[in-house]
């Protein structure tokens, strides 16, 4: 949720859990009836004890994020 605070600070981040495994995480962004997938990847990939796989999926989650709002503006 940070990532997306971080560029967009006015979204309102909806979190929907889906209790199955392998769990994935998918950051979606929703504007005027349509959705784009920002990013998607395994939970683990966000686990601090996997430092350099943490570091990617926040740079590419932050990079889709700046892509996108560049796009809207």
């Amino acid at each position: 949720m940070s990532s997306v605070k971080s560029v967009f600070p006015d979204a309102q981040v909806t979190p929907k859990c889906i209790n199955s495994y392998p769990i994935r995480v998918k950051i979606e962004a929703h504007e005027n009836g349509s959705t784009q997938t920002i990013w998607e990847g395994d939970q683990k990939k966000l686990f601090r004890k996997y430092a350099s796989k943490r570091k990617k999926a926040i740079e590419a989650m932050v990079k889709n994020l700046n892509d996108l709002k560049a796009s809207k503006l």
